[in-house]
């Protein structure tokens, strides 16, 4: 089990990563990536659900996918640092 602190933390070190992979030195984008659309994150996204699908299948060890969790979510904030966060109404 992991806190809600936690797994934040794990998600900034995940774009931390990102941003230091892709992140393009003239880029203004806050995502730090070339701009993508919504529908191109969401395949980058359905792209590593199949694989730690494939990889958490193939295991013998629950949580070989938590990598690709780690990922995926980060990815999704990514795609919201481009195109907006917006809040679920009546939280």
């Amino acid at each position: 089990m992991a806190t809600r602190t936690e797994v934040y933390a794990a998600l900034d070190s995940e774009r931390e990563y990102q941003n230091s992979k892709w992140r393009r030195p003239d880029s203004t984008d806050p995502a730090g990536h070339n701009p993508h659309t919504i529908t191109e994150w969401l395949a980058y996204m359905q792209y590593y659900v199949n694989e730690g699908l494939r990889v958490q299948t193939l295991s013998y060890q629950e949580g070989d996918g938590l990598a690709f969790l780690r990922k995926v979510a980060a990815l999704g904030v990514a795609a919201m640092e481009q195109h907006g966060a917006p809040r679920r109404e009546g939280f």
